[in-house]
């Protein structure tokens, strides 16, 4: 029967929902209850991707569906299998009894909304705006319900996540994608790592709970936001030095260039016809410079803090606009709120791993920003 593995109607199957902290919680209940959930190691988590769920269901007579949330007006959901042909290899390859689920999204432009304008067409429309390979929707797979003919729905989450990564060493990498599941420290630097990025978040699972279809059980699952984000208080101390020459992909149309014979700063507006271009191929002492260099801009800000009275640099921060390149001394004492994919604490020193600006602090003294507040 249509949908059906093990007995059981994966098709119209409801899906568990994401717990997420309700409004009445206060910023410090999310917090205290979400770390404690990660760092008691008894939880699992991965990257939530910002598209549209899906699920696919390959039954016990081979017939192959991707089902959505949403329902026709008759009440029945729909199946977009015809929309992503490009997907059609991995899901073909996947054993009769089959059942995944997992999130459709778009890499270039990772939001729900472009996701569904996308899967909301009709399937010639559908197809046609994939054409480019930028334009190709992808599968990000978190979960799995039925294997090779069998449902485990009752299988714990962590023997369900284990299974998916056999299925990712058996069928691969491509359109499809396959979470990776951390747990306490590890789970943490990568929520950080995540949120750095600017990602959604990630969806945290108790090890031992069960798929629960239909329900949304705040004592087995969480979804995690930017609430979570570490963030650091520090103060802007000075400027680094930019790098002179430009290595760059774009070095044909490279508009910032330097003669070394006269000192001559060269700036090139016809790319067209480049003649500074090709007078360095030609071997002129003409050089492709960085555009801070060319400018005399920062090319970078150092961060600091102050431990036992004394300011001392704990980072170096790019990333950071023109403006505050070009006017960075406008900037120095001040507070800044940044955040970091990870605060790096051992041994062999200190530091900060990609930080990223957030804000000024006009609330913050620079004597508040401490070394131990940040690493201690």
């Amino acid at each position: 029967m249509k949908g059906y593995i093990d007995g059981i109607d994966f098709y119209n199957l409801d899906i568990q929902k994401y717990y997420a902290p309700p409004k009445s919680w206060s910023l410090e209940k999310i917090k205290d209850t979400t770390t404690s959930r990660i760092f008691s190691g008894d939880w699992l988590g991965a990257r939530k991707r910002d598209g549209a769920f899906y699920a696919f269901i390959c039954d016990e007579d081979g017939n192959r569906f991707l089902r959505g949330r949403s329902k026709s007006v008759s009440g029945e959901y729909l199946d977009k299998y015809e929309l992503v042909p490009h997907l059609h290899p991995f899901f073909e390859s996947l054993p009769k009894g089959t059942c995944l689920l997992g999130e459709i999204y778009l890499p270039r432009d990772e939001q729900a909304k472009t996701t569904t304008s996308f899967m909301n067409c009709l399937p010639e429309k559908a197809i046609k705006r994939q054409e480019k390979e930028e334009d190709k929707l992808h599968y990000y797979v978190f979960d799995i319900l039925a294997d090779k003919g069998k449902s485990i729905i009752q299988m714990s989450a962590a023997e369900r996540f284990s299974l998916l990564k056999s299925y990712e060493d058996t069928y691969g990498k491509g359109y499809n994608e396959w979470a990776q599941y951390f747990s306490g420290k590890e789970l943490w630097n990568k929520l950080q790592e995540i949120l750095g990025e600017g990602g959604e978040g990630i969806v945290i699972t108790r090890a031992g709970a069960p798929y629960q279809p239909g329900k949304r059980p705040s004592k087995d699952c969480l979804k995690v936001k930017k609430e979570l984000q570490d963030t650091i208080d520090c103060i802007m101390c000075g400027a680094n030095a930019p790098s002179k020459l430009y290595t760059g992909k774009e070095i044909e149309t490279w508009p910032y260039w330097f003669n070394e014979l006269t000192n001559e700063k060269i700036q090139v507006t016809d790319f067209i016809k480049n003649d500074t271009y090709m007078s360095y191929v030609d071997g002129a002492p003409v050089v492709p410079v960085t555009k801070n260099w060319f400018y005399g801009w920062a090319g970078s800000w150092k961060l600091g803090a102050y431990k036992n009275g004394k300011l001392i640099e704990i980072g170096n921060l790019s990333g950071i606009t023109d403006e505050m390149k070009e006017n960075w001394k406008d900037w120095v004492g001040k507070v800044i709120e940044i955040t970091a994919m990870e605060i790096m604490k051992s041994e062999s020193g200190y530091g900060l791993r990609h930080p990223k600006f957030i804000s000024t602090r006009t609330d913050k003294t620079a004597a508040e920003c401490t070394w131990e507040s940040i690493f201690g």
